[in-house]
């Protein structure tokens, strides 16, 4: 397979050598391809403006080995626009950031893809999508995606159906809600609007939402997430819920 076709989306570039970068890009055929943009930093070089953070476009890519080279891409946004908005560039950064973490090279990601392509739209092109909110309802998806699905229903220790009218606790090691008698463990108070939410979401899946009791769970589902990764993703300190 010398040469490969594929929509993606650029989420990391690094500066190598004196006139290249390296670009992290996520494909949802392939998952994580790291392919090298070479001469890209060079004056009038076709491939600067597709070797930026957040390109969406479709990439050819030459396959030398384990390697990879960017010949060519047919630009189909750059999400300029976030370079305006400090705390949405922010909130764009650690969706990538997310997305980095989990994809694997060679593994389809159709569905991070495309969540990933909505969110950035979102951020960048909707105002009244308020930013923690959209952060946070793509957290949620992620987790799913990324097979955490948190159980809502019933609780995640004992199973037991839940009457979550008056709230409920969030367990994030046992990756859902608990149910009073099992709540005396390691929980997080969440309200019945915040439940509610929670169920809207995973049936509506990302959507334009004002700020509401998502922005609010941004703590917990950053949390629950970055444990179920096993690692900090840095841009997430500067958002706060």
């Amino acid at each position: 397979m010398p040469s490969v076709t594929t929509q993606g989306i650029v989420l990391r570039f690094a500066n190598y050598r004196e006139h290249d970068r390296m670009l992290t890009i996520l494909s949802p055929d392939y998952g994580r391809i790291d392919a090298l943009s070479r001469g890209c930093r060079r004056p009038k070089s076709p491939l600067l403006p597709v070797s930026e953070l957040f390109v969406s476009g479709e990439f050819v890519l030459y396959q030398s080995h384990d390697h990879f080279i960017l010949t060519s891409c047919s630009l189909a946004d750059s999400f300029y626009p976030l370079r305006l908005e400090p705390y949405r560039l922010t909130c764009a950064s650690y969706m990538a950031a997310l997305c980095q973490a989990a994809v694997q090279p060679g593994q389809e990601s159709h569905g991070l893809y495309a969540l990933l392509l909505k969110g950035l739209y979102y951020l960048t092109y909707n105002a009244d999508a308020d930013a923690l909110e959209t952060t946070s309802a793509f957290l949620l998806l992620f987790a799913i995606e990324c097979g955490y699905r948190p159980r809502l229903s019933c609780c995640a220790h004992c199973r037991r159906p839940l009457d979550v009218t008056s709230g409920g606790c969030f367990d994030i090691e046992a990756g859902g809600l608990c149910c009073p008698d099992c709540s005396s463990r390691a929980t997080l108070p969440v309200t019945p609007a915040q439940i509610d939410w929670m169920k809207e979401t995973i049936l509506n899946g990302l959507t334009v939402r004002p700020r509401g009791d998502g922005s609010t769970l941004f703590d917990l589902l950053r949390r629950y997430v970055e444990s179920r990764l096993d690692t900090v993703i840095k841009p997430s300190h500067l958002l706060q819920g």
